[in-house]
């Protein structure tokens, strides 16, 4: 899980969203905004993705755990991953190598 001071506040959030850039993947879209302070991550999970709270939550608990293993950022950003359905039923290694892979492509990650 990652620390609290390494996860977004809801108004941090909603400024990424107004103001950020998005990417996409097939598990997942991205959205971040660079000229900040500090790293920081938030996780969405609706329920179109997953209907039972138990299950958003594995999704999300399960993205924190691989963001909290990524330590060579090359650029401070606020980010938000918003997973996508397809992302319940991957292995754990392949969600690892899909989130370093979309954060290798927005240039968070070398």
């Amino acid at each position: 899980m990652l620390r609290s001071q390494d996860r977004l506040r809801s108004k941090e959030v909603e400024e990424v969203f107004k103001k950020g850039h998005r990417i996409g993947s097939p598990f997942f879209s991205l959205v971040f905004f660079t000229p900040v302070d500090r790293m920081a991550f938030a996780v969405t999970v609706t329920k179109k993705v997953a209907k039972n709270a138990t299950d958003r939550n594995k999704i999300r608990r399960r993205v924190y755990e691989v963001l909290s293993k990524i330590k060579n950022y090359q650029t401070i950003a606020h980010t938000v991953l918003l997973p996508k359905k397809e992302t319940m039923q991957i292995p754990f290694d392949v969600l690892s190598k899909e989130i370093k892979n979309i954060l290798t492509r927005a240039n968070i990650i070398k």
